[in-house]
Formats: structure tokens, C-alpha cells, sequence
């Protein structure tokens, strides 16, 4: 007979830290590569791909003033970045101004990159593909429309959130090292605190359904469009989408925000750890940590420049035709809200993790 784990016993990592060891290198490493493509750019007179050059600055303003500042202040920014990251990697124990800079410049950066320079694009795309999947099956065509949406822009993108991750990382380890903690897990001999799987497990619990009630609300608004109920919406708007086609395109986003409401609510339930017997060749197996962590973390950080994105277009009332009032409060703002469902979603997620490492297999503590 076989027998399975209990859904939160710990498990036992046999990792020696090296992950985290490297991870200043390969963020100085990054930052280095970025600057080095961003100044043959500029060598050769081009630009930064900040934004679809297509679009007025006056609705894009990285194509205005600001996109002019930040063509040469990113480059300038990656290379001060790269030498704090390499200074964190090459000392033992790094000084508290070193770790205070690189806490610092990772949270700069982040702020930059979700709230200026990342739009809704990645969203949108990872929100439309169940959508342009099933209608490339009925119209190979529509897959044409696709090299259009700005590959050179959501690449840059992409490149950016990456850079958000090997920030945050490398700000931990530099704390870490600085603290005299084990830079694999952050523990201390004599630290429980709020990051012991414990203390995760008693405030994860509220801040994971807050997570999950946020994309919930935009699901249920857009499965109402869908059948017909014009919920937060005109009656003639709902019409208008029903006769484009937008209502079904806004189903297929239900469809993902559902999902992850789903997921997210699986964070603090046993069958988030271990599959459930029912389900056939997995069932009882484990799921991995970063199976759940690594997609949560993404979208928990592509979020919030959605959402700051709609805030912005709904206080400067250019909505693109889009109307938003307080008949229409439904088209734009359960999606603002996303601005609080990454940080959320980003705590459920390190809720989940601590609760779930285990056993550090470099320091040997637990909890």
C-alpha cells in the first residue's frame, strides 16, 4: 500500500544555497548586457522600444519627454545597478550602507518598471490567448494580427519584469548576508518572526482571499456581460460589445481571471499542495513549491502596471471610446483594482512558500 505525505509536512531541501549565492552575479550580469544592447542602440540612432511609436505621446507619454529621459537613464541606471550588484556579490558580509543601497535601488527600480515603464500589454496578451487560440482554430487568419501587437515593446517589457526578479533576490541577499542570516532561507538561529512557516500560516490565510476575491469580482462583472446582464455597464454599451464582438474577447479575460482566483485560493488549501487522489498518475503526489510560487510571483508583478494603467486612463477620462462613468463604473474599475491584487498575490504567494520550505539543508533550521 502506498502511502503520501500530510498536505503541510515540511519538506526537506538539500539545497547549498548556491541559487541565491549567484544571484547578484547574474543580476550585475543582466544589467551589464542590458546597457551594453541599450548603448549600441543609441550608437546607431535608435531608441529604446519604451512604446509603440505609432501612438501620440499625448495618450503614450513614454513617447514624449519622459521617453526621451529615460532612452539614456535606464542605461545609466543598469550600469550603477551592476556595480552595486557585483560589490553585494563579491563581500562576505556586506556593510549596512551596501545593503541599505541595494534594498534601495531594487525598490526604485520596481517602481519604476510597474508603474512607468510596463503597461497591460503582458497581461493582455497571457489574458487573450485562450481567445486567439480558439478562433486561430476557426480563422487561421487572425493569427496574422499578431506580429502587429508590438513584439520589439513587449519584449523590452518582459525584459524588465525579469529584472524586477533578480532585484528583489539580490536586495534579499544582500540583507541576508548583511543580517548574518543563511542566505539560502533568511533564517536566524534566534529569529522566528513573521517569516517562520507559522507566523506565514496565520496572516497568509487573509491576505490569500483578499487575492483571490479581487480577479473574482472582474470574472463575475464580465461572465454577467457574457450573458446578456449588463452589470456595472449601460444596456447600450452592453449592446455595442455584444455586436463587435468584445463581450466574447471579455470572456475569454473572465475565463483567465477565474482561473486565477482558482489557483490563488489553492495557496491555502491542501489540494494546492498535494493533488488530490482523484486526479489520475498525480493523484497524492506533491506539488512542487515553485510550480505554484514562480506563476504567482509573475503575475502578481504584471498586474500592477495594468492597473495603474487603467487608473491613469480613468482620471484623465482618455478611455479610447471606452465609457466610464458612474453608469459605466464596471468597465474600468474592478481592473484598477489590480494594483492592489499584485501586492496581495505577491504575499500569498511568500505565505505559501514559507509555509511549504521546510528544512534548509544548508543551515539545517526549520519552521
Amino acid at each position: 500500500m502506498t502511502t503520501h505525505s500530510a498536505p503541510w509536512q515540511p519538506l526537506k531541501t538539500d539545497a547549498d544555497g548556491g541559487f541565491m549565492d549567484r544571484m547578484p552575479l547574474a543580476t550585475a550580469a543582466a544589467a551589464f548586457l542590458y546597457a551594453g544592447i541599450a548603448a549600441l542602440l543609441l550608437f546607431n540612432g535608435d531608441r529604446l522600444p519604451l512604446q509603440d511609436p505609432r501612438i501620440p505621446a499625448a495618450v503614450a507619454p513614454l513617447n514624449g519627454p519622459l521617453g526621451d529621459l529615460l532612452n539614456y537613464a535606464l542605461p545609466a541606471l543598469a550600469v550603477a545597478g551592476g556595480f552595486i550588484a557585483l560589490a553585494v556579490h563579491a563581500l562576505r558580509r556586506p556593510g549596512r550602507a551596501l545593503a541599505i543601497s541595494a534594498t534601495a535601488f531594487a525598490g526604485v527600480y520596481t517602481a519604476l518598471v510597474l508603474l512607468v515603464i510596463v503597461d497591460s500589454r503582458i497581461l493582455s496578451m497571457l489574458g487573450y490567448l485562450p481567445y486567439l487560440a480558439v478562433n486561430a482554430i476557426m480563422d487561421p487568419g487572425v493569427l496574422a494580427s499578431v506580429p502587429e501587437q508590438g513584439w520589439p515593446v513587449l519584449l523590452h517589457q518582459l525584459a524588465a519584469v525579469t529584472g524586477v526578479g533578480l532585484w528583489i533576490l539580490t536586495a534579499a541577499a544582500a540583507v541576508r548576508k548583511h543580517s548574518g542570516a543563511c542566505i539560502t532561507c533568511g533564517r536566524k538561529h534566534d529569529d522566528g518572526g513573521w517569516l517562520s512557516a507559522a507566523s506565514a500560516g496565520k496572516w497568509g490565510t487573509p491576505v490569500t482571499l483578499a487575492a483571490a476575491a479581487i480577479p473574482a469580482v472582474y470574472a463575475i462583472i464580465r461572465f454577467a456581460w457574457a450573458a446578456g446582464i449588463p452589470l456595472g455597464i449601460s444596456s447600450a454599451f452592453l449592446r455595442r460589445m455584444q455586436e463587435n464582438g468584445m463581450v466574447y474577447a471579455g470572456l475569454g479575460l473572465a475565463s483567465m481571471a477565474f482561473a486565477g482566483t482558482l489557483l490563488t485560493l489553492g495557496l491555502i488549501q491542501g489540494w494546492g499542495s498535494v493533488v488530490p487522489r482523484w486526479v489520475p498518475l498525480l493523484g497524492g503526489r506533491r506539488v512542487p513549491i515553485l510550480l505554484a510560487v514562480i506563476p504567482a510571483s509573475f503575475v502578481a508583478v504584471v498586474v500592477v502596471p495594468a492597473g495603474a494603467e487603467l487608473i491613469r486612463l480613468g482620471l484623465s477620462g482618455d478611455t479610447g471610446g471606452i465609457p466610464f462613468d458612474w453608469t459605466n463604473w464596471g468597465t474600468i474599475a474592478p481592473a484598477a483594482l489590480w494594483i492592489f491584487w499584485g501586492p496581495l498575490l505577491g504575499a500569498a504567494a511568500l505565505a505559501y512558500y514559507l509555509k511549504r520550505r521546510g528544512t534548509c539543508g544548508r543551515c539545517g533550521l526549520d519552521g
